[in-house]
């Protein structure tokens, strides 16, 4: 009878645990076709059985899923950046225009947290994207770049969101003010060249949910400054 309640016990919470994830998006790369799964915005990209590669022409090359993004939730994938392209960087929650950038700096070895936003009219604005609020006022670290495949995961809870690349901590945003909208879409811009795989997406709830107690930063986050753009 013991026995009995035990492995009810261990059942009731494995289903706990599961129904608190549901993948929504995972790449497959069953085809050679972009157009099911992403809207490219610039640049040349191509999909072969391994992985999406991106690369720039006069302006970033852009990449957008069309998956919509839930309220919560964990973003994984990888990517191999070109040594000579020295921004990569991840659009999250993207709503009309404003969107949430985490950028790899390869030219300052760097992760920063930026308010950008993705224009439709480039030759209106100047180029396709720029840094249009909180200018130099949100989280950056100063991380070496390593020149090899980099595993992220990027968990938004609530109204914080959490980055770690290659099981490192490595950056967090707790946005107080509002700058990260609910949902939207995610994607990807590169100011060069980069590989990107395995990519997958998951909604969270629950215990799921909660900010990851385990997050302890490994880079010192750099002091806030003003700048001009």
């Amino acid at each position: 009878m013991k026995i009995s309640i035990v492995f009810l016990l261990i059942i009731a919470a494995v289903y706990t645990t599961n129904a608190q994830t549901k993948v929504l998006f995972q790449e497959t790369y069953k085809n050679n076709s972009l157009r099911k799964n992403w809207k490219v915005v610039n640049g040349d990209w191509k999909v072969n059985e391994q992985a999406i590669t991106g690369n720039k022409n006069t302006d970033w090359a852009i990449l957008v899923s069309r998956k919509s993004l839930p309220k919560d939730y964990i973003l994984t994938f990888s990517s191999l950046v070109d040594p000579k392209a020295y921004l990569f960087e991840v659009i999250t929650n993207l709503n009309g225009e404003k969107y949430l950038g985490i950028l790899l700096n390869q030219l300052e070895d760097g992760v920063a947290i930026e308010d950008r936003s993705l224009f439709a009219d480039p030759a209106k604005n100047g180029g396709f994207i720029h840094s249009t609020g909180h200018i130099g006022l949100l989280p950056k670290v100063r991380k070496p770049s390593e020149h090899i495949w980099q595993n992220w995961k990027i968990q938004k809870t609530g109204n914080q969101t959490f980055i770690w690349i290659n099981n490192d901590a490595v950056i967090s945003l707790n946005d107080t003010t509002g700058i990260v909208k609910a949902r939207g879409k995610f994607g990807f811009a590169i100011n060069g060249e980069a590989m990107i795989k395995d990519i997958k997406l998951i909604k969270t709830r629950g215990e799921a949910s909660l900010p990851p107690k385990s997050f302890v930063l490994k880079f010192p986050i750099e002091k806030p400054f003003f700048e001009f753009e």
